[in-house]
Parts: C-alpha cells; structure tokens; sequence
C-alpha cells in the first residue's frame, strides 16, 4: 500500500509540473442571429450576423460569420466545422478563420471554436447554436 500511495504522488506531481496553463485573457460576449442555411448532404452553411462586445477594450458592432459544418467520420451528434469572419469598428476592420467542433446537446448544438485573427490574437470562445430561436451566443477569450 505505501508503494501504492507513492505511485500515486509522484504520478500527481509529474503531471501537475508538466501541465501548462492555458491563459485566457480579455473575455468577450458574441451574439449573433442566423440569417441564413444552406442544407447538403454532406455538408451544411449558416450564415450569421451580429455583435462582439468587448473584444480588445471595444465593442464590434458589425460581425459576419460563415460556418461550414460537417461530419467526416461519421459520428453521432458530433463533427468539425470551418468558417470564415469579417467585423467592423469604425476604421477597423478584421479577419479571421473559425476552426472546431460542434456536438449536439438536446435542442442546442454547442460550439467550441478557436479562431485565427488577422490582428494577430487566437480566440478560443464556446458557444450555443439554437435554430429553433435562429441565434447563436458565444462566451469567448482572447488566448495569450
């Protein structure tokens, strides 16, 4: 048993000093609408639009996103998407690529995307997609 307790700590402290924090800094609120679907066999679209607010110490009132769902491996009530987003504020401008995965909760499909932004930040940001209300809410952060 005293071998066993050993084991035990030396495998918690190995793994605790090998961990590394995921640091999640500027949190932001993103509510969109859905504005359109285009339904494949293979393939889905949704097409939204709405807001950032709070994204780097300001608010972006004018945000586009296209989603690309898929389910390449087949799995049930999950699978990977790609997309595209494009904001305003004021004179700026940004860009961006989505990347991640979707599952399917009761009604809801819940999101988890991390972003490549031309202003150089990676978002990671977990989101609802609920059709039946046509909106899609995003709890998000900017990852340092």
């Amino acid at each position: 048993m005293k071998y066993l307790n050993t084991f035990i700590l030396a495998l918690f402290v190995t793994t605790m000093s090998y961990s590394q924090d995921l640091n999640l800094t500027n949190a932001f609120k993103a509510d969109f609408n859905i504005d359109s679907i285009t339904l494949g066999v293979d393939s889905s679209n949704v097409n939204c639009s709405g807001a950032a607010i709070g994204y780097e110490n300001g608010d972006y009132s004018a945000v586009y996103l296209t989603y690309h769902f898929t389910n390449k491996f087949e799995t049930d009530d999950k699978g990977e998407f790609t997309g595209l987003v494009w904001a305003q504020q004021g004179e700026n401008f940004l860009r961006g690529t989505l990347q991640g995965v979707w599952r399917r909760k009761g009604q809801l499909f819940e999101l988890i995307t991390l972003d490549n932004i031309n202003d150089g930040n990676t978002i990671l940001a977990v989101g609802e997609l609920n059709f039946a209300t046509r909106t899609l809410k995003f709890d998000a952060s900017v990852v340092e």
